[in-house]
């Protein structure tokens, strides 16, 4: 079995409005519905355990009943508060946000892109060739212009180009394909004929000058491949154009000023947290950096409350907070290379600058009712509903306690006069970058390349040393991690797992059943830790067939067992319209024993 998920970074630029007809409802909880659609895309667009050919409608089922457990917490939850906690706040409010930005990218920008029959008619001449230069290029404009006057006072390029002075001649050829570079300067190398050289070309890095030195045909698989790719260009183009035109437009004239005393406040608090998060994880000089969103969360509690609440972005209406502002800096995450305060600062001033940008975007959103729309609505309800149930389950967990006489109750419950705990051992690379989850996924079967790639990648500077590996640990260990490794056999790969800390790709290469003395007084922590493991699961169980029967739930069963999925084995992101992307759907941690025991209970009672 290999339960390996190949990363496939698919630009989802829609977002899902799951029909609500009774026929495609697979279940119901409470007030809430599953569709049969929504199953199917959380299951071929996050990772499942158990999808080897065969075996999918086990992994239908399992998916479907944690799906149920997920909206009892959420349903539990809201009805005690949790929704207007801080922590939905700085979750749950940035991610519609963002959702409500992408509505209006598809208003403003998508929706308005049109087929342009001549473009598509050109496009496809100019991609019938693959063109070869070479160029001249400086960041300073009058020395391009001298280099311009120079070659252009004699036909022969090639010996006045060793009499430029001050720019830089690149002689290897570079290939130029359609599509490739920015339209103004294809144009001008298109149009070429063998030796000509183009005016100078602005762009972002400098300016250029291309000669044409070659030109072949292109070559396509099918004239399908090269129509495709062609259309695909000139709509990019006229959606590029459209988008500039509206950004141009819509922050014209606008200013908004920030409170400089809370920017040093922040910058400074922000600085120390690096500082302390480098010499905890013992991170080396010129590493990357990550402050997570729990970081976030302990840095927010050590603020001053009324620094807080005071103004930071002033706008004309409705300011935004210092802890609003926060809120939002927290949800893109943060990471930087050092400790310096005048870099850092500099970090921080930028993301000001895009927050404003992104929050003005927001409020019209907002102003025009797209948090509304089905599509939006549709998701961002599956998100808040995750957001809630893990608040809520992450604090039955922590008020589960393991008393003296819960030891006693645990061991008198296994009929031998041992008990047994679960030992796993993995290698881990834990990353930030999606690159590194996909060269690690590609290597996984070379436990060897696997380790030495961790030994070069990993973020845990514990394993670095090991080449990834943890050691021995218990399956009560490491959250999520040890929950899902606990259920694989040895040599088995899963990931990426979305952690606080980043992306976690992981092999199991042992797993062992240790005994333990059911004396209670022989017992060490790490033991008890496994036997409160057991009782939270037990706990969790029994707490969700309360639920199930307070909120009363139903199971469509034929349309779960008719429903076709396809075991892609993928992780898909959505990437969001003026900027961002999100896991296409939140990822929710198998749990669905209950169900057993919930079936169980039903039966007793007829």
């Amino acid at each position: 079995m290999r339960l390996k998920f190949i990363i496939i970074n698919i630009l989802l630029l829609t977002n899902y409005a799951f029909s609500q007809n009774a026929k495609d409802i697979i279940a119901k909880v409470g007030d809430k519905v599953i569709t049969a659609e929504e199953l199917k895309y959380r299951f071929e667009f996050t990772p499942q355990i158990k999808r080897q050919m065969g075996n999918l409608d086990k992994a239908k089922e399992e998916l479907l009943y944690t799906i149920i457990a997920e909206n009892l917490f959420a349903l539990e939850a809201e009805r005690l508060g949790y929704d207007t906690t801080l922590s939905m706040k700085l979750n749950y409010e940035p991610l519609e946000k963002a959702y409500v930005r992408d509505a209006l990218y598809y208003d403003e920008i998508k929706d308005k892109v049109k087929f342009d029959v001549n473009k598509f008619s050109e496009g496809m001449n100019l991609a019938s060739f693959k063109l070869f230069v070479d160029y001249v290029f400086s960041k300073d404009e009058p020395q391009i212009n001298d280099a311009y006057k120079l070659l252009k006072s004699n036909s022969n390029f090639d010996s006045l180009v060793t009499l430029l002075k001050n720019v830089e001649y690149v002689s290897e050829p570079y290939e130029v394909t359609y599509g490739k570079m920015y339209y103004k300067a294809e144009q001008a190398i298109y149009s070429l004929n063998l030796n000509e050289f183009t005016e100078p070309i602005e762009s972002p890095e400098g300016w250029y000058i291309f000669r044409l030195i070659s030109k072949i045909p292109a070559v396509y698989k099918t004239a399908d491949q090269k129509s495709s790719y062609v259309k695909k260009v000139v709509e990019d183009r006229i959606e590029d154009s459209i988008y500039n035109n509206f950004w141009d437009n819509f922050f014209k004239e606008l200013k908004v000023t920030t409170d400089g005393g809370l920017f040093w406040y922040f910058a400074e608090k922000l600085q120390n947290l690096v500082v302390t998060n480098k010499q905890a994880q013992n991170i080396k000089d010129g590493e990357r950096i990550v402050v997570s969103s729990d970081d976030f969360a302990r840095l927010r509690n050590q603020m001053h409350p009324d620094s807080l609440n005071k103004p930071f972005i002033r706008f004309e209406n409705t300011p935004i907070t210092l802890s609003e502002f926060i809120a939002d800096f927290a949800f893109d995450g943060f990471y930087t290379f050092t400790t310096d305060l005048n870099i850092i600062s500099g970090q921080i001033n930028s993301r000001v600058k895009r927050q404003i940008e992104l929050e003005l975007l927001t409020r019209d959103g907002y102003k025009k009712g797209f948090e509304s729309l089905p599509e939006v609505k549709g998701t961002t309800e599956i998100w808040k509903d995750n957001y809630l149930a893990t608040l809520y389950r992450k604090d039955e967990v922590l008020n589960t306690k393991l008393t003296e006489n819960d030891l006693k109750e645990l061991i008198a419950q296994n009929n031998d006069s041992l008990l047994s705990q679960t030992k796993i051992n993995i290698i881990e690379i834990l990353t930030d970058s999606l690159e590194i989850v996909k060269e690690a996924l590609s290597l996984s079967d070379n436990e060897t390349l696997f380790r030495q790639y961790a030994s070069k990648h990993t973020k845990r500077n514990w394993t670095k040393e090991k080449g990834g590996e943890f050691g021995y640990f218990s399956i009560s260990e490491y959250g999520e991690i040890g929950e899902i490794a606990s259920t694989m056999s040895i040599g088995d790969v899963y990931g990426p797992l979305q952690t606080n800390e980043g992306y976690s790709v992981f092999k199991l290469i042992d797993k062992k059943e240790q005994k333990i003395e059911n004396a209670i007084s022989k017992l060490n922590e790490e033991e008890k830790n496994n036997l409160r493991y057991n009782k939270v699961m037990q706990h969790l169980e029994d707490l969700t067939v309360d639920l199930a029967e307070k909120y009363n739930i139903s199971v469509n069963e034929e349309l779960l067992k008719s429903l076709q999925v396809i075991n892609t084995q993928m992780v898909v992101f959505k990437y969001l319209g003026f900027g961002g992307k999100i896991l296409a759907f939140p990822y929710s941690s198998p749990f669905f024993k209950w169900k057993e025991k919930w079936e169980q209970k039903k039966k007793e009672a007829l």
